[in-house]
């Protein structure tokens, strides 16, 4: 596991028994001085990685991105009997999680021992470069079930073609063997105008569920209690129209002669156990089948009929079939998980196999409820979070451009703290709590100081609805926020929502925000009300407000400070 370091991090680490992979530098003590030299650069292409082990930095990497290259400047071991052949393994992982094509150890030429080391692993030496390593990939694309979350796969393959992305076997369950079935036809634009104008009717036989205005709590609930009641008067809803849309989507024939391992995931019945299909072992006429049975939701959808076999989910086995890839030779696993219910494996990957995990942090909807709004908003957050994952922009919650944004993050956060140092109730209330310094504090909370406002900035963000399906400038959120402000929308219980189907838990979710007097959200208003309207005149109650919820607290007055600041 890697975390990305920043300056305040080094400060943190104990360097007394370090020592270096491979001789970047004549001395420990020369590699540890130039990483603390170019770390506080903070430049675009150039990352700090620290590999954890048990919640512990072990080693630290320091490499940049250059012409499809991961080139290693400096690699220090902190834990001196570390193996070698992990430094190794960790670039490896490295590289291909940016997707490069080889690694670079910016190395002149060594003596015969660590030159023997190195060729031993595949290095080979090039006069103007050092010692290269050429990566191969055979990749595995894993798609999980969801329901009417998995429009998300559709942007995460759309980032993948632009990305230039290759696989050489895909495994899905539910949706995603849907999903994996339009991926392998290659039609990327039919498949987005699929999931952009698909309706709850096109899936379940259900009357009324088709294009809707409605997107209320109320009329969430109808459609719940008449999915329901059709479910249990029918023993599972009829899927023929899902069956029909699976045939209308996509060309058997043209499938079937992909020369690319399939695997579909579904559950036998009686006996619940796991049936695993390949492409290889379906005709034509089976191939629609196994994706309807794959997807078949029993009891809320009615159990698939395949040779005298009823087929159901395959969530209620594997629902995030990475295994089967593993076992068929898969060298890196991009995993695209839509929290779908179903059973997860516990599966120990290999040390060797790479896993670049896409999971949205934001909640995707219903299951049994399509919308083509809520997909065209799914779709969006796929390739967005996909982009970022591959390095191409920044941001948690929220996409920023890449450019300049760690530097401008932390000149963002150097001038809070001085309007937080300014606030003499502040410092009173800092100064009773801890003597650590501010920046120590932080860490000491879990915090990294230097994009401390980011964090603030994406989750006032979040908290007033704006928007995360574009990509944003740190500076254009700002003025959003800052409008939002304006605009009063801030200070009423009107929270702008675009019209999407929300799942019963998100519309619930949203409106205990709103109502209730203990929630994040109101408490970080009832705290930028307070500091606006008192300007932070009473030290003994904005002492008591801070250690009831410092964290709510910093973001109110981050959002004063922005204002200001403009």
């Amino acid at each position: 596991m890697f975390k990305e370091l920043y300056p305040s991090d080094i400060t943190q680490l104990n360097f007394d028994h370090s020592e270096q992979w491979v001789p970047f530098f004549e001395t420990p003590k020369l590699a540890i001085e130039n990483l603390s030299q170019n770390i506080v650069k903070l430049e675009d292409d150039t990352y700090f990685y620290g590999c954890l082990e048990k919640h512990k930095i072990i080693k630290l990497f320091h490499v940049s991105v250059i012409n499809q290259s991961l080139v290693v400047h400096n690699i220090i071991q902190l834990i001196t009997n570390e193996g070698d052949l992990n430094s190794h393994v960790y670039l490896i992982h490295l590289a291909k999680k940016h997707r490069l094509e080889k690694i670079v150890l910016s190395l002149k030429k060594q003596t015969s021992n660590i030159d023997t080391r190195l060729t031993s692993k595949g290095y080979f030496y090039e006069e103007e470069y050092g010692y290269s390593y050429q990566l191969e990939y055979n990749t595995g694309l894993v798609l999980g079930g969801g329901g009417a979350k998995g429009a998300y796969q559709i942007g995460v393959w759309h980032a993948l073609v632009e990305l230039g992305i290759k696989y050489t076997m895909i495994s899905g369950t539910s949706v995603g063997a849907l999903n994996g079935g339009l991926i392998l036809q290659g039609d990327l634009e039919q498949a987005e105008k699929m999931w952009q104008k698909i309706t709850t009717d096109q899936i379940l036989l259900v009357s009324d569920m088709g294009e809707r205005q409605d997107y209320s709590i109320n009329q969430v609930l109808k459609e719940w209690r008449e999915l329901t009641s059709i479910a249990i008067q029918s023993k599972g809803i009829s899927t023929a129209p899902l069956l029909n849309l699976i045939r209308e989507v996509t060309d058997s024939e043209k499938i079937i002669s992909k020369d690319m391992d399939f695997f579909i995931v579904t559950t036998a019945t009686p006996s619940m156990t796991e049936t695993v299909v390949s492409l290889k072992d379906m005709t034509e006429e089976t191939f629609p089948l196994w994706l309807l049975a794959s997807a078949s939701l029993f009891p809320a959808m009615a159990p698939c009929l395949i040779d005298e076999t009823y087929y159901i989910d395959g969530c209620y086995c594997n629902n995030l079939p990475k295994d089967i890839l593993i076992d068929n030779g898969a060298s890196e696993l991009i995993i695209c998980d839509v929290k779908g219910t179903g059973v997860i494996k516990r599966i120990k990957t290999p040390n060797d196999i790479t896993e670049i995990t896409l999971r949205s942090p934001w909640t995707l909807g219903d299951v049994l409820l399509f919308d083509g709004n809520r997909s065209s908003w799914n779709m969006s957050l796929g390739y967005l979070e996909t982009m970022k994952s591959f390095g191409h922009f920044k941001g948690e919650k929220y996409t920023f451009k890449k450019e300049k944004f760690k530097m401008s993050s932390l000149t963002l956060s150097r001038e809070f703290f001085k309007f937080l140092s300014d606030i003499p109730e502040f410092e009173e209330w800092y100064q009773k709590k801890t003597t650590l310094k501010k920046w120590d504090w932080l860490q000491k909370n879990n915090q990294i100081p230097e994009i401390i406002s980011i964090k603030l900035l994406e989750s006032l963000a979040e908290k007033v609805s704006i928007e995360p399906i574009q990509v944003y400038e740190i500076e254009e959120l700002i003025e959003l926020l800052i409008e939002k402000t304006q605009a009063g929308l801030l200070l009423s219980d009107e929270i702008s929502t675009n019209q999407m189907m929300k799942s019963i838990g998100e519309l619930l979710s949203n409106y205990i925000r709103l109502k209730s007097p203990l929630t994040d959200y109101q408490l970080m208003m009832y705290y930028y009300r307070y500091f606006k309207r008192e300007s932070y005149s009473n030290k003994e109650f904005f002492g008591f407000l801070m250690d009831v919820s410092w964290m709510n607290g910093l973001e109110a007055l981050f959002l004063i400070f922005l204002e200001k600041r403009k």
